[in-house]
């Protein structure tokens, strides 16, 4: 079964605290989009509350419309967390498609964990200064090609 949605991590994934993008972040986003695939995200955001103090923790030009608009899953809206199956299954079932075509990425092995127990696939992504980010895509393509 072919891969359709990515759903991302934020911190330490895409983006650090500092504000900045990790590195090959914003362009493997961009990439992934020409390839067809809807992004999304699932995040714990703790108690902050509302959207905007959300994004201004993020990079000044991170753009949160290259994210489906109901595949982004922020904790702090949903009422769940990583990494309770709940929030996972959620995504998936906002994707309306089966568990098999979605794909989570982070760096946290428990979540990547979660997310497989329910059906999804998981890469687990390297942090800098190790970032595999940049190989990311072929990954993807490669597995595609094997499903």
């Amino acid at each position: 079964m072919p891969i359709s949605v990515i759903f991302f991590d934020l911190g330490d994934t895409l983006v650090n605290s500092a504000r900045h993008w990790l590195p090959n972040a914003k362009p493997l986003l961009h990439s992934l989009g020409q390839h067809g695939f809807e992004l999304g995200i699932i995040s714990n955001t703790g108690n902050l509350a509302s959207r905007q103090a959300i994004l201004d923790l993020l990079p000044s030009d991170f753009d949160l419309t290259v994210f489906g608009a109901n595949l982004t899953l922020f904790s702090s809206e949903v009422g769940k967390a990583k990494p309770d199956r709940a929030i996972f299954a959620e995504a998936v079932s906002r994707t309306g498609k089966p568990p098999g075509e979605c794909l989570y990425c982070s760096e946290n092995i428990v979540e990547t964990l979660m997310a497989q127990r329910i059906g999804m696939h998981s890469l687990r992504v390297q942090t800098p200064p190790n970032s595999d980010l940049d190989t990311l895509l072929q990954r993807i393509l490669e597995f595609q090609a094997l499903a």
